[in-house]
């Protein structure tokens, strides 16, 4: 969210409207989920977040000073509810509900307006009692009196939880983090759009251009025009030129006319390389790519024939060096049969005393420790990055659709936790935690 809300506020700073949609594209969900665990009304949720985005489109200053964005608008979040705070007490007590609470965002509706707001600003955004006393005006000490109230009546509150949500019933914090999951993943987005209108309407916005469609695409096509094949220099023929020859050489005898005959036969066969060398290039790859093939099988071949003279060599030699140590081993037995021990009668041989056997410790199955049993969650989101660690800067390892199937690693109530994609191919990484929930 952060990452996004610096992008939008550059956008903005250049001049660029489109910083304005990317901003609430950004925050939309957080400030959804905050206002549905507050107010418990969609219809005065979405009343509520209209009339907040168009006082934060016109205070946008603010924002390019300050060094955390997301604390700068979290308390632009609670500031503006609690000018809200008494138009909400009064519909909140002409609409009171009964009965019993069902999910955990409905768990907060058992508290008053005002606790459910220091629920959600103490165990969801880590504010202080102090920080909670200057945006509301309260004592400080009654405030962390309060706090410490509701701590202690959890037990009470999540009794009757089904056994799925048990995990996040151990504290305040995480089942607030468990509820605003339930939130997302169970939320419609059909007023996404709209209360933007309504918001940038309000603040003075200019509407965002529309889309251009497919077939109004402007692009213009061009086929480039083919690059001409550079021409082949063309082999000059030199003619040969004979001499005539003189009167006082036609008497000559034959040979001067077979001299001659060979110069024409030379001739032609000129004639015959140059048509060759006018060949096609692709004739020639052709020659060359077969030469290198048959190069290579010959290769091959002479390698395999190299392989098998050299193993039946091997062989061979362990062959003999086995036979060699076997006769030596033959000659030893044979001279120890000779050997004869005094005292006795000669000639008698020594009895061999068998040796006795050695009996082998018995081996004791080591038990196994039992296996934890894994943390398998579902995906929430449409389709939601695994990074290589816990921060939107981290490497990309791939990503995971909605209602797939997660192996958790790490503790679900950190913001970043640790995941193994099951349904994939078993690749660890993290994903933010809001994006997981409970297998129903």
């Amino acid at each position: 969210m952060v990452l996004e809300m610096k992008r939008a506020l550059g956008e903005l700073r250049s001049g660029s409207a489109q910083g304005y949609r990317r901003l609430y594209d950004a925050t939309y969900e957080e400030v959804y989920c905050r206002s549905l665990l507050i107010i418990q009304k969609e219809d005065q949720v979405l009343e509520y977040m209209k009339d907040f985005y168009k006082d934060l489109f016109g205070s946008l200053d603010e924002a390019y000073e300050t060094s955390d964005t997301e604390r700068w608008f979290l308390h632009r979040f609670y500031q503006k509810l609690r000018k809200h705070y008494h138009r909400l007490l009064e519909k909140q007590e002409k609409a009171a509900e009964t009965g019993g609470v069902k999910t955990l965002a409905e768990l907060p509706n058992a508290f008053p307006l005002l606790h459910r707001i220091m629920l959600t600003m103490s165990f969801k955004d880590d504010f202080s009692a102090a920080e909670i006393s200057a945006i509301y005006g309260l004592a400080e000490d009654k405030i962390q009196t309060e706090l410490e109230k509701l701590e202690k009546l959890l037990p009470s509150i999540t009794e009757g939880q089904p056994e799925s949500v048990g995990a996040y019933l151990g504290s305040w914090k995480v089942l607030l983090l468990g509820a605003s999951r339930q939130i997302t993943g169970a939320g419609s987005d059909g007023w996404v759009d709209s209360v933007y209108a309504d918001a940038a309407k309000a603040a003075g916005i200019p509407a965002e251009p529309s889309p251009v469609k497919s077939g109004d695409d402007q692009f213009e096509y061009f086929v480039a025009d083919p690059e001409p094949e550079p021409e082949k220099p063309k082999k000059k023929v030199v003619p040969i030129v004979r001499e005539e020859p003189d009167e006082e050489e036609e008497d000559e005898d034959e040979d001067a006319y077979d001299e001659d005959e060979d110069d024409e036969d030379e001739y032609d066969e000129d004639e015959d390389e140059d048509e060759d060398d006018d060949r096609y290039d692709w004739d020639m790859e052709d020659d060359g790519r077969k030469m290198i093939i048959l190069g290579i099988v010959l290769a091959v071949i002479i390698v395999a024939i190299i392989g098998i003279a050299a193993f039946r060599i091997l062989g061979s030699d362990k062959d003999s060096e086995r036979d060699r140590i076997q006769s030596e081993q033959e000659e030893e037995d044979s001279g120890n049969k000779l050997i004869v021990k005094g005292g006795e009668d000669e000639g008698s041989e020594a009895p061999e005393e068998d040796p006795e056997p050695v009996e082998a410790p018995e081996e004791t199955p080591g038990e196994t420790p039992e296996e934890a049993e894994a943390l398998v969650m579902r995906v929430n989101g449409n389709t939601i990055n695994v990074r290589s660690d816990t921060n939107t800067q981290s490497d990309i390892l791939t990503k995971v659709k909605k209602d797939e199937k997660v192996e958790v690693l790490g503790d679900p109530a950190e913001e970043w936790v640790q995941i193994r994609c099951i349904e994939q191919n078993n690749e660890e990484g993290y994903m933010m935690s809001q994006y997981l929930s409970n297998i129903e």
